[in-house]
């Protein structure tokens, strides 16, 4: 899936590009080890009991960021085990973007980008230049972290190196037909999980949501915030929701953009995946109706894009399609490339073209486009677009910076999913009879954790409704396809203070998508007020028009400039 495709997972697939660093170098100064001469934050605050600003434990040492002009860096220790704060430590990897305005500062504003596995890090550099407005950036210290098990904190490794991984997962199907298909992808998610418990290290049984939701605390404190204020995408508001149900009295302000069920994800896990395969039927229902209804300017939709798109999925079930120049589109190719062009509008009308080359190539006798014609363009966009998708690929840049093997460790510890793989063809089964474009693809996604090598009690599964000091703000898309709707609603009535703001929109999270939203999202965190119940904004412009397309690669040069630099 390229990168362009994958923005709405909260910039992680841009910020990727700032992140690849050689991985023997980074890890033996990143690495578990024993407790530091100074005590870890949490050690000195069971050693003074201390409240208020700073609470006892050490000040982060800021410092300036190399190759980062304005930005601050720092390293900062917590417990292994929070429950054994005295035995070993690691590292966790900060920057910040200081307030303009230091003597009027009212604290930090910490960022999560969702994942899990997100890299926090280059995520906080590009959203403190395009996602918030000069008073947020006048008042706030913004502050993004690389949770522990990710990027340049402490990392988990499974594999050493990118081609390792690329040898055991490359050649495995996203959406395997036939036991055959099906026997390879198992195989592989077993030898992926034995080198997991080979080379994991303690961290994989430390490292849950609820952990992560500790070590926040700890910043918070080190910062010298007397309450957290905090903007978490994806599953960022998972670590957001969990932080307000372990410390409720220390909310000020939560921001909570593509939010998931916390309930269901922790207690009814399964569940939850055939329901996010169902968040994406709803989003590809979406594009289709959206398609047909812009005429000429959908390029898929002469002949009814909802079922010439049924056909395409129907015969590559039967096997691939040769397309021109070499390249071959197969079942799991279309349903990558869908999947992950669902989480950007921006992304539909190229998606759309695509679908339509794709088609024509599948049905020569019977396909045109909204004009007539293929163009020879579009066919190579579409052959050049199948050679890069088709295979595993849980995140856009998978391995260079972890994210994969952080992606399972937290999601394999925090859910309860079966633990024998022989269960999982018959779930995927069940899946694809429910949602026939995406069950199978889901239910796929989810069967590494049968033989994940880590069962920790370190998770959180509520309960979810602490009465939090403050209200959170719950922002919900209609046709969000990874976190549905029904989600961010669900929520919302699950914790105890929290205010629903609302997306007429397409896409994962708000992210670039409404001037609306901002306006409102900004206003929260800096005042702590939240919107009229009920509210509802509508997207800045519309998947199809021709403004939609050119906001997009303007919003999209601007993002890859802010988080390069």
């Amino acid at each position: 899936m390229s990168r362009g495709a994958r923005l709405r997972r909260g910039l992680t697939a841009v910020a990727a590009s700032a992140l690849v660093v050689p991985l023997a170098a980074v890890l033996p100064a990143r690495a578990v080890g024993a407790a530091p001469a100074a005590p870890a934050a949490a050690e000195a605050a069971a050693e003074t009991g201390a409240e208020g600003a700073g609470e006892g434990v050490p000040a982060v040492a800021w410092s300036p960021c190399a190759g980062f002009p304005g930005y601050d860096c720092a390293t900062y220790r917590v417990p292994l085990d929070h429950d054994h704060p005295r035995r070993a430590s690691i590292e966790l990897a900060l920057t910040r973007r200081p307030a303009d305005d230091q003597a009027g500062k009212v604290g930090s504003l910490f960022l999560n980008p969702g994942g899990p596995g997100g890299a926090g890090l280059a995520f906080a550099r590009g959203a403190s230049r395009v996602l918030f407005n000069d008073e947020i950036r006048r008042r706030f210290d913004i502050v993004g972290f690389d949770p522990r098990g990710v990027g340049e904190s402490t990392p988990v490794q499974c594999f050493p190196s990118d081609e390792a991984f690329e040898a055991t997962l490359g050649p495995v199907p996203s959406v395997p037909l036939g036991a055959d298909e099906i026997a390879l992808t198992l195989r592989a998610h077993r030898t992926w999980t034995d080198n997991c418990r080979a080379n994991g290290g303690p961290l994989l049984h430390h490292i849950s949501t609820l952990n992560v939701a500790k070590d926040l605390d700890l910043l918070r404190r080190a910062v010298g915030d007397r309450k957290l204020t905090y903007a978490g995408y994806s599953y960022g508001t998972l670590i957001g929701a969990t932080y307000a149900n372990i410390h409720p009295d220390k909310v000020r302000a939560l921001l909570l953009d593509g939010m998931v069920d916390p309930a269901e994800r922790t207690r009814r896990s399964l569940l939850n995946e055939l329901n996010r395969a169902g968040g994406f039927e709803t989003a590809l229902r979406g594009f289709l109706e959206l398609c047909d209804a812009s005429g000429a300017g959908c390029a898929f939709s002469a002949g009814g894009s909802r079922a010439k798109f049924a056909a395409l999925r129907e015969r590559l079930r039967r096997g691939p399609v040769a397309l021109p120049g070499g390249a071959t589109l197969t079942i799991s190719a279309l349903t990558d490339r869908v999947a992950g062009d669902l989480y950007d509008p921006g992304a539909f009308t190229e998606l759309a073209t695509l679908l339509q080359a794709w088609y024509s190539v599948a049905f020569p006798a019977t396909a045109t486009t909204a004009t007539g014609r293929t163009t020879t363009a579009a066919k190579a966009r579409a052959a050049a677009a199948a050679r890069a998708a088709g295979s595993f690929r849980p995140l856009a840049e998978a391995y260079s910076y972890n994210a994969a093997d952080a992606l399972y460790a937290v999601n394999c510890v925090d859910k309860r999913l079966p633990r024998r793989q022989t269960a999982w063809p018959a779930i995927a089964k069940g899946f694809e009879a429910v949602h026939r474009t995406f069950g199978r693809h889901q239910a796929y996604g989810s069967a590494v954790c049968a033989t994940w090598p880590v069962v920790t009690s370190e998770r959180y599964a509520g309960p979810w409704n602490r009465r939090t000091s403050n209200t959170l703000l719950i922002v919900g898309t209609y046709y969000d396809p990874a976190t549905p709707y029904l989600f961010a609603q669900r929520a919302a009535r699950q914790l105890r203070r929290a205010r629903l703001l609302s997306l007429a929109g397409y896409g994962h999270t708000s992210i670039l998508s409404s001037t609306c939203i901002d306006e409102k999202t900004d206003h929260y965190i800096l005042t702590g007020a939240v919107p009229p119940a009920g509210t509802v904004c509508q997207p800045d412009s519309l998947p199809f028009e021709p403004a939609a397309a050119a906001a997009s690669a303007a919003e999209r040069a601007a993002l890859a400039e802010a988080v390069g630099r």
